[in-house]
């Protein structure tokens, strides 16, 4: 037998011994630190990942302006650059492929990424105008005019223009001869009318059998989200909806949430993999969703702390800001009171 296993089997038969006496007893063993450089968390280590690819991708455009792939490349950085929430480069790489490839099969969604970034950006003129261009020049591509029209509606709603996004909508409901546009485009402007108005009593039980009040939330501001597991867009929303419930919840910021699923299980496994800890009503036969005149998902109505709906369509950094802003306003009225 090998000296080293002799030794091996040696320690495992001898029995558990005390130290010696007036030897000081050997340290517990504390936990394990991370090593540096490791990351605290999934999506810290994701962020980090997107980071320094945006970083390499910014240093290959630079280095392959003219290579056959840098139409791909630039894609690439505006989908990274959105992640991110860096708007600034989100409109320079999609500024850099409409003048260097307006005729690339990107061309038409990079014009919309590009309005997106204005918008949040600050620049609503510039994004007002680019947003119309793409709806003029969007051709038979309907999916873009619906995306371009909605994204403008929702900014003129946000920008107290209700009325000219209700008209903005029909229009362009109106426009194009394809079976259920018009109704569709009619379903998202009547949304808007919900804005300033009590919103529709939901009932329905959540996930744990106890049913939704929205009455209980008086003085709490609530967002109603509208989605489901199956839903693409629904999910590439929900970092921003755990970070807003993280910064905002401590400070009077409520979810609930409508899911279209039609899977208790597979639903719950879903909210507890992401720990989406808010409340959750499945409406499975879209009765919810029919009441708020949802006819396409992701949607978001924003309660405020009077018991009014206060914004529809609030997705991506747009929730934070208007809740920074709702906090901004709370804080100053006491103070203003008394001065």
């Amino acid at each position: 037998m090998k000296l080293h296993w002799i030794l091996a089997l040696g320690a495992a038969l001898l029995p558990a011994q005390s130290p010696p006496p007036g030897n000081p007893a050997p340290p517990e063993p504390t936990k394990a630190e991370a090593p540096a450089g490791v990351h605290a968390s999934l999506a810290e280590l994701q962020r980090d990942f997107q980071e320094r690819k945006l970083a390499a991708l910014e240093a290959y455009l630079k280095v392959h302006a003219t290579a056959k792939d840098v139409a791909e490349a630039i894609v690439e950085a505006v989908g990274l650059a959105q992640a991110l929430e860096r708007h600034d480069q989100v409109l320079l790489y999609a500024d850099r492929y409409v003048k260097e490839h307006a005729g690339g099969p990107a061309a038409p969604q990079m014009r919309l990424v590009r309005a997106g970034a204005m918008r949040d950006s600050g620049d609503a003129a510039g994004a007002e105008k680019a947003l119309r261009e793409v709806i003029d020049n969007a051709s038979e591509n309907v999916n873009l005019v619906v995306e371009a029209a909605i994204m403008l509606g929702d900014m003129l709603v946000e920008g107290g223009k209700k009325q000219q996004a209700v008209e903005l909508l029909n229009v362009v409901g109106a426009s194009r001869p394809v079976q259920g546009l018009m109704e569709h485009m009619a379903g998202v402007a009547g949304t808007y009318d919900l804005i300033g108005t009590e919103p529709k009593p939901i009932g329905k039980p959540d996930l744990a059998g106890k049913p939704i009040d929205l009455a209980e939330y008086k003085g709490k501001v609530v967002l109603l989200d509208f989605w489901a597991t199956w839903c693409g867009p629904c999910i590439a929303e929900l970092p921003h909806l755990l970070a807003a419930y993280e910064k905002y919840h401590d400070k009077g910021f409520e979810i609930v949430g409508i899911s279209l699923d039609q899977d208790p299980a597979a639903l719950e496994r879903f909210i507890a993999e992401r720990k989406m800890t808010w409340r959750q009503h499945m409406d499975g036969k879209n009765e919810v969703a029919a009441a708020y005149g949802v006819r396409s998902i992701p949607a978001t109505f924003l309660i405020g702390a009077d018991g009014k709906i206060a914004a529809v369509g609030l997705r991506g950094d747009r929730l934070g800001k208007r809740l920074a802003r709702i906090c901004a306003e709370r804080k100053a009225a006491p103070e203003k009171a008394g001065k």
